[in-house]
């Protein structure tokens, strides 16, 4: 028996209730991620160039309420404050994890260091709330951030502290000092070490309320040029 038209009508608007949204799923899954990469290449893009942004996220739809399951950027070269990166890292909490490379990042806005300080093979991992962070650094690159006539040098490395030795001239007298770069209650910082009320001498090199600041590493990579490989452990809060 032929379908009649009511029941031709019937299947017509049957195929429509399931297959619309079917359809608008399938074109979210397919654009919603563009849609995303190029708004975090252009928030990237503030900073240095950018070389390639990939979202993902299923469904996509999720990308509308600013959730994704994973976020990769890769940068050529970045210029950034620290508290700038510690703000793109919380714009990205929802994402399950975000993987962000740099061939070099110039760190501006460290105390101390007028010029910035220039690190090689930037890499931040993010998973869930957990960042890790690693750069390379030579003795070259550090001396050249330092005001002219001082020196650091990175002395021991263990137990999520470093301690480095610092020696320049203060107040026209050559000093040298030891100093632990360590987390506490969250934040980085710098602790004179080896004489009476050194800790009053702290200074704090990082601070921000989203980070807290877990761990912090330095090792020996190779020897000419002096190479240094650096580390950060920290938890979004």
């Amino acid at each position: 028996m032929m379908p009649t038209l009511r029941n031709r009508r019937v299947v017509y608007l049957g195929a429509c209730v399931v297959g619309f949204p079917l359809l608008l799923v399938v074109l979210a899954q397919v654009f919603l991620p563009t849609l995303a990469a190029r708004r975090v290449r252009d928030r990237v893009a503030r900073y240095g160039t950018v070389r390639s942004v990939s979202v993902s996220a299923f469904p996509a739809v999720e990308l509308l309420w600013g959730k994704a399951d994973t976020v990769d950027v890769s940068a050529g070269t970045l210029s950034v404050q620290l508290s700038q990166i510690a703000t793109l890292l919380w714009e990205a909490r929802e994402a399950g994890s975000m993987t962000v490379t740099a061939a070099a990042a110039t760190l501006t806005a460290v105390p101390d260091l007028p010029a910035g300080l220039t690190v090689d093979d930037l890499r931040m991992e993010k998973h869930g709330s957990a960042i890790k962070a690693s750069a390379t650094l030579t003795q070259q690159q550090l001396n050249e951030a330092l005001p002219s006539g001082f020196h650091i040098e990175p002395t021991a490395s263990g137990g999520g502290q470093v301690e480095a030795r610092a020696s320049g001239a203060l107040f026209g007298v050559q000093a040298s000092i030891t100093a632990l770069v360590r987390p506490l209650e969250g934040k980085l910082v710098a602790q004179p070490q080896g004489f009476p009320l050194a800790s009053l001498g702290t200074v704090t090199l990082f601070s921000d309320r989203r980070l807290k600041v877990g761990s912090v590493g330095v090792r020996v990579l190779r020897s000419q040029p002096l190479t240094y490989g650096l580390s950060l452990a920290a938890t979004l809060v």
